[in-house]
């Protein structure tokens, strides 16, 4: 029997028929989270601190500031600059002044309540004495008060609605060719290469700050290969409205050199800071390898958006940075353009020019996919488009999110009379309104929509808001504030009703960061990474490309190589023993024996001596 109680009263709940006691509690405090433009932000008129908490009763204003606050963690509310707010057991009564709400936070008007689910909404005192209520999220139903008893909404931790990045998996190929070796770009050296990448989100706070590792595994199928892997901390400002990036990482690959082959390891370093989609940014390479071809890279990047596409732009780059390597440094720059192309697929390309690695042009292509079907998993947005499961066990926050618009109710109420409390500044009582009731035709206010009401709650008029009065709303109420969490809802909800929003509007709703937290900083991964090019390593020879070495006497008179079972050596480089570059050159164990029948004999050590052997003649010539 307590089973079948227990499978009924979920059932209640879910269709939204369980009393609002049951459901909702009422009215503890309101906390302070943040103060922008200023400190002028009072409780019943004394100064307030963050985190300082305003309880049933109590009067909020501001003067020239702005403010951040939690009720009851059920709502989140912007509160505007000249701006009075007294706080009632079941709701607050807006005085003068603008409120932003998000959340299930109820406001009083006259004798009638806006109850909410899950909306965001922002309420007006005009001058006329009237309200005005702009929709940004979700829709508003005015009802007449015979005509039905609202639906009740749970508590819902409001923190715990905020838009999560999902993991992704990426893939693609990836080029690059250098005329290293002086002759024609990409004959030297060049790689086609296949890229596997993996992004994971490791731990994520309120929209503005994101942990994460990101991998790249790349090779060309054909013995070349490597990997690389960082940890990434990435954060939103919203005093500024401009994301910080820093990331540590450690890349390693065999670079398939004909001297060295040697397994090119270092660690990479660097930050970026970003707004309104530009771009600057520091980075460095530090080998961790004694490789002969390894090299020290530092490179700052300065990132342009010369063409915005909606969400992303396509990217203009340029890169000056400096390199060492062989003992060489040398100056340089590069040049690049990001191309976005829906969500899914990059497409890049650049270009470079320094003394040590001379041309090198490369580029590649990307095709991403989100492991839980989107890159951003919004619980605010409907079930079936965030891709979030409705689990029916227990309360969620999706439940409450089901599209259903809220209500506000209109006419006579036709409850007892409510209890009053006394109001600080008000000179009397603060009404406490009752659950929700409504009579008579049901009027729906959609998002995008803004309804005139009187100060007693009665519907005066209703009209569409303009692209303009829409993003100013938005602007003038969350810039400089943390990101609420519908924003990412209300950007998708300006995109259906206008189409693209300015940058000024997804920069104050944080949706920029969203975006741009997923993308690590673009750097060279894996086998995307340049080494000295052969011919710049010590004892190479301009226009030829060591392919063997020989080993040479150390300390003697004259020249000699040598000349396997013969001790002696000779003085013919064409005689000498060539040996394979298939390892690192060695010549361990070969002495030369100089046998003087009027003196001693003397024994030399020997030492590698790289050479260009052609394949066609044999013909050796020394690189050294």
């Amino acid at each position: 029997m307590r089973s079948l109680a227990a499978v009924l009263l979920a059932s209640s709940v879910l269709v939204g028929s369980v009393s609002p006691a049951a459901q909702a509690s009422s009215f503890q405090t309101a906390k302070v989270r943040r103060i922008v433009d200023g400190s002028e932000v009072y409780i019943d008129k004394r100064q307030a601190k963050i985190n300082q908490d305003a309880k049933n009763g109590q009067q909020i204003s501001t003067g020239s500031s702005r403010a951040e606050l939690l009720f009851d963690k059920r709502a989140l509310g912007f509160i505007g600059k000249q701006s009075l707010i007294t706080l009632g057991r079941e709701c607050f009564r807006l005085q003068q002044g603008t409120v932003l709400v998000n959340g299930t936070q109820k406001g009083c008007l006259g004798s009638k309540i806006l109850g909410v689910r899950g909306t965001t909404y922002v309420l007006t005192a005009s001058q006329d004495g009237n309200y005005e209520l702009s929709v940004l999220h979700g829709d508003v139903s005015v009802e007449d008060a015979s005509s039905a008893a609202a639906e009740a909404i749970p508590d819902v931790d409001i923190l715990s609605l905020y838009p999560t990045l999902s993991p992704w998996i990426g893939f693609g190929p990836s080029a690059w060719g250098s005329n290293a070796g002086g002759l024609s770009l990409g004959e030297a050296a060049g790689l086609v290469l296949g890229d596997l990448d993996f992004f994971l989100p490791v731990f994520q706070h309120n929209a503005k700050s994101l942990l994460y590792s990101y991998t790249t595994v790349s090779t060309n199928f054909d013995g070349a290969w490597g990997a690389s892997t960082e940890i990434g901390y990435t954060w939103f400002d919203p005093s500024n409205q401009a994301s910080a990036t820093l990331f540590l990482g450690y890349d390693g690959w065999n670079s398939l050199s004909a001297v060295s082959s040697c397994f090119n390891n270092q660690l990479a370093l660097g930050g970026q800071w970003q707004r309104d989609r530009w771009q600057f940014g520091l980075n460095g390479n530090i080998p961790i390898a004694s490789c002969p071809n390894s090299l020290s890279l530092a490179a700052a990047r300065i990132g342009v958006p010369i063409v915005n596409l909606g969400d992303q732009s396509i990217m203009l780059s340029f890169s000056p940075y400096v390199i060492d390597g062989a003992g060489s440094t040398s100056g340089g720059g590069q040049v690049g353009l990001d191309v976005p192309i829906g969500d899914h697929l990059q497409a890049s390309a650049y270009v470079q020019y320094d003394d040590l690695l001379d041309t090198v042009v490369g580029g590649r292509i990307t095709y991403r996919f989100a492991t839980s079907g989107r890159f951003v998993r919004d619980p605010n947005l409907p079930l079936g488009v965030s891709g979030v499961i409705p689990q029916l066990s227990q309360l969620k926050p999706e439940q409450f999110n089901t599209g259903k618009p809220f209500q506000i109710a209109l006419g006579p109420s036709s409850v007892q009379s409510p209890p009053t409390f006394p109001g600080p500044s008000l000179g009397g009582q603060v009404d406490v309104v009752s659950p929700l009731v409504g009579q008579g035709v049901n009027v729906q206010i959609k998002a995008g929509e803004q309804a005139v009401l009187s100060p007693a709650g009665e519907l005066i008029s209703t009209r569409q808001l303009t692209q303009e009065e829409y993003s100013q709303l938005i602007i003038s109420n969350a810039a400089g504030q943390d990101p609420l969490p519908e924003g990412h809802a209300i950007i998708k909800t300006f995109n259906r009703l206008y189409g693209s929003p300015s940058m000024a509007m997804m920069a104050a709703t944080g949706f920029n960061w969203l975006i741009s937290s997923r993308q690590p900083y673009p750097r060279a991964r894996a086998n995307q990474n340049l080494v000295v090019p052969d011919n710049k390593l010590p004892g190479s020879a301009s226009g030829l490309t060591a392919n063997a070495y020989v080993c040479v006497s150390q300390g003697s008179p004259v020249p000699l190589y040598f000349l396997g079972q013969d001790l002696q050596g000779t003085p013919d480089l064409q005689s000498a023993t060539v040996f394979s570059l298939g390892a690192s050159p060695t010549c361990s164990g070969n002495f030369i024996v100089i046998v003087n029948t009027q003196a001693p004999s003397q024994t030399y050590a020997t030492a590698p001596l790289l050479v260009f052997q052609d394949p066609q003649t044999g013909v050796i010539t020394p690189l050294g």
